[in-house]
């Protein structure tokens, strides 16, 4: 029975953060999941790479630099300009 806990902290951890995690970047889910479970290494690049297009919920891009930033902030953190929710 503890071999069975240690394995699915071992690999269902990381699996479950890296679905997680590729939802919210817009990334397949499934494939992020596998990686990091197998990899959790892929967690890291997963955490640091950023969108490069718009994600309701999650990102929005800003119109004047075209960078994106989390949604929950209504100014950009590179520019300073206001983002409405249209």
């Amino acid at each position: 029975m503890s071999e069975m806990i240690f394995l699915l902290l071992l690999f269902g951890l990381p699996a479950a953060i890296g679905f997680k995690l590729a939802i919210s970047r817009g990334k397949n889910p499934l494939l992020w999941g596998l990686l990091s479970g197998v990899f959790p290494f892929f967690l890291l690049v997963l955490h640091f790479h950023r969108p490069t297009h718009e994600i309701r919920g999650h990102f929005r891009k800003c119109g004047k630099c075209d960078r994106t930033f989390p949604w929950k902030d209504t100014v950009c953190k590179y520019c300073g300009t206001s983002v409405s929710d249209s």
